[in-house]
């Protein structure tokens, strides 16, 4: 396929995602099944050039907006050849002639080297302006405000390491395969993998590959599961007889690395508002085996069957829907979606479900509260509101539960708080608090 083709099928592609509102990964899925021509390289081709401009989508738009007259895909495109790509107008020319033409014959002036002259001017500008860094690394201009205080002073590098590819985190089932084991299986295949430095169940591998086609994953002993979303199950550290629920199962993700941290001795609950993820969660229970996982349809309204494990809970996990401002490596969308409504909307709700599942804890039990933001509203401000309208509970220092001099780093204020430019890590919150009456 000719680079113009290419060029239109990534332009196409940018004005869906824009314009969907849903998870870049989903539109991109959706955009290929369609499109079963594309081949594999055609497909990266469009792919690395689609998140290209994703990553720098706010600071292609406000060059755009001082730019053009008209803020369209096909000028963020061009914009962000110019800007990030450093092409320059004789290179574009003959790279894409052909859509240039396109566009022009159906009316576009576009004229190259005065574009280009207004991008460059525009670039001079944002990067001489000491208050621009959020520009410069295309986040929303209140980011930084949405930091923890004790972290502001980082919000650069933290939009920086936010802004690079996370890598491919798998979790081990160590309860029937030792996690060298599984490495030595995938160095056999030439796929030379990295031990995780706070879990001690993940594996790091060097690129992305089909899982679906490794025995380890056809056999249920490895799951993709980033390595900071595994401290939870480490905090939880579930023992055989106990029971334990996963408030926001979601995908059930952390209900399996439970179950299978318990030996599948553990009694699991997976609960979520969505019956399609259960069902998914049962075909992943199949697979690696674990019949000690139910899961509990609930509403927003009510819980549905859960009411029956009210008071009965060891632990309950509270891993809470949010911003997802932890995972912008993985899912760099979220920056231009990003409101501080949205925020306090989050907050909002993350409270409601707390003070709800906060009911299934037994006296004595544990409530574990994570997100996968980095924004105090969803995280401290969440707990500390939580704890001072319910007397039931206090709160307990991470560091407890997380022992070694390797985690000092990772718990601020007794509460785990892991930033991506500090541990190479997604962003990641949690708490542990017991019920005391």
């Amino acid at each position: 396929m000719s680079t113009s083709s290419l060029a239109g099928h990534t332009i196409e592609l940018l004005d869906r995602v824009v314009r969907s509102g849903l998870p870049s990964d989903r539109v991109v899925h959706d955009f290929y099944k369609e499109r079963r021509y594309l081949g594999s390289h055609d497909r990266r081709w469009i792919t690395e050039k689609l998140y290209g401009i994703i990553r720098n989508f706010i600071l292609l738009q406000d060059i755009s907006g001082k730019c053009t007259n008209a803020q369209s895909p096909f000028h963020t495109f061009l914009i962000y050849e110019m800007a990030i790509a450093s092409s320059g107008c004789e290179e574009l020319d003959k790279n894409y002639s052909q859509l240039i033409e396109t566009y022009r014959a159906a009316g576009e002036r576009i004229e190259l080297e005065e574009l280009a002259g207004c991008v460059t001017k525009r670039l001079e500008t944002v990067n001489s302006d000491p208050a621009a860094s959020h520009l410069r690394n295309s986040f929303p201009d209140f980011f930084t405000e949405l930091l923890p205080e004790n972290v502001r002073i980082d919000a650069v590098p933290i939009m920086t390491a936010l802004n690079h590819e996370g890598r491919v985190c798998i979790r081990v089932d160590t309860n029937r395969i030792k996690r060298d084991d599984a490495a030595r299986v995938f160095g056999e295949k030439g796929i030379e993998t990295g031990l995780t430095e706070y879990s001690p169940l993940g594996l790091y591998l060097p690129k992305r590959i089909n899982l679906n086609n490794e025995q380890l994953y056809k056999d249920g002993l490895i799951e993709i599961q980033e390595e900071a979303s595994q401290m939870v199950g480490i905090l939880v550290d579930p023992k055989e007889g106990e029971t334990i629920v996963d408030a926001c199962a979601g995908a059930g993700g952390k209900s399996l690395e439970v179950a299978a941290l318990s030996a599948g001795k553990a009694r699991v609950y997976a609960l979520d508002v969505d019956a399609t993820r259960l069902k998914n969660l049962g075909s992943r229970t199949t697979r690696c085996g674990y019949t000690n996982i139910t899961s509990v349809k609930v509403s927003d309204a009510n819980l549905g069957e859960a009411v029956s494990l009210a008071g009965s809970a060891d632990k309950v996990i509270v891993d809470a829907p949010c911003s997802g401002s932890g995972t912008i490596r993985r899912n760099p969308d979220k920056k231009f979606r990003l409101t501080r409504a949205a925020v306090e909307k989050h907050a909002r709700y993350q409270e409601t479900i707390l003070k709800r599942y906060a009911d299934l804890v037994k006296v004595g039990g544990l409530l574990v509260y994570s997100t996968c933001s980095i924004f105090s509203e969803e995280n401290f401000g969440v707990v500390n509101a939580f704890l001072a309208s319910d007397g039931r509970f206090t709160r307990e220092d991470v560091s407890l539960y997380l022992v070694g001099e390797k985690f000092s780093e990772m718990i601020d204020d007794g509460f785990l708080a892991i930033y991506p430019h500090r541990h190479e890590m997604d962003g990641f919150f949690a708490a542990v608090m017991r019920r005391v009456s």
